[in-house]
């Protein structure tokens, strides 16, 4: 029998304050976190976080001091959320404010590589980038700035297993962006973020040189983005239901030099789609802890799905 969530009841997991310590060499010694969205932080100047948001269950990442981490204790559960509706976390690598190359404008070059390794569970892999039209947004710690009716969240997804979105979410079959074929789907925001979910229908779990460009351009050619954005964040991680433990980030970069303008073509894009879409989530859990407030959540009375659970 296929196990369907409900409404995605909304988290934005927000905190006051960031202090960026000391970036650890490789081969620092391992450390471990658990639940708390409060990130460590690894060669590069990347933060790490367990981000368990919606989720009464535990789950822990460890990590050195190389960009990559391991999701080494993981119960979640469909019947441990704590909204009654996926996800559960997010544990995730990515940007800090304290990254001076953020904010970053649309058509800044942006390239990525991300390798993962897979486990057993119900999730997907994918990548969350935030843009704002208001530059300053980006490194505000006022809530739900970042996640207001200006802002736009991307989501890429790699590979889900046991898990697609809400078949009503769907607004594009087929969509090529940089060579690669995507279906395409859009939710709004409970604190009234457009979101866009590029799932890639080749699953893969090693990705190098990943521009990142061609989805924001997309995005404006399709009326959900402004071109005076910035991009805010960028995140790497695995939204988890179920499981999910052994789940890894092998290695993750960011490189800003330039890239071939060649490999940013994508397919004309049909005008925006009419149709409303139901409440959802901050897609990979919301903005990172930094600008954290309590769980906000949703009735999920409307029975609306944000995913399914596979056969």
């Amino acid at each position: 029998m296929r196990r369907v969530g409900g409404c995605i009841a909304a988290a934005l997991l927000l905190s006051a304050v960031l202090l960026l310590g000391t970036v650890p060499a490789a081969g620092a010694r391992a450390e471990e976190r658990c639940n708390t969205g409060e990130p460590g932080f690894v060669a590069g100047g990347y933060a790490v976080q367990a981000n368990r948001w919606n989720s009464r269950a535990d789950l822990c990442v460890t990590f050195g001091g190389d960009p990559a981490f391991t999701v080494s204790r993981s119960t979640l559960a469909w019947d441990s959320l704590s909204n009654g509706a996926p996800p559960g976390a997010y544990p995730n690598i990515g940007t800090s404010l304290a990254d001076r190359r953020f904010p970053r404008g649309i058509d800044s070059p942006l390239s990525t590589t991300w390798e993962f390794r897979k486990a057993e569970g119900d999730y997907n892999a994918s990548y969350d980038l935030w843009y704002h039209p208001d530059e300053a947004a980006c490194r505000s710690t006022a809530p739900h700035i970042v996640a207001n009716p200006g802002a736009l969240e991307i989501m890429i997804w790699l590979a889900s297993p046991g898990i697609d979105p809400a078949p009503s979410w769907k607004i594009a079959d087929g969509v090529t962006v940089a060579g690669r074929l995507y279906d395409l789907y859009k939710f709004q925001g409970p604190t009234g973020q457009v979101g866009l979910i590029y799932d890639l229908r080749t699953e893969t779990t090693k990705i190098t040189g990943f521009d990142l460009v061609p989805f924001a351009r997309d995005a404006v050619r399709r009326g959900f983005q402004k071109t005076e954005a910035s991009l805010c964040k960028v995140q790497a991680g695995f939204e988890i239901t179920r499981a999910g433990q052994g789940l890894a980030t092998t290695a993750f970069a960011l490189d800003d030099t330039a890239l071939d303008d060649t490999a940013s073509a994508a397919t004309p894009a049909p005008a925006p789609t009419a149709a409303t879409t139901p409440p959802s989530p901050e897609g990979g859990g919301g903005p990172s802890p930094w600008w954290a407030l309590p769980v906000i959540a949703l009735t999920t009375a409307a029975g609306v799905l944000l995913w399914r659970r596979r056969r």
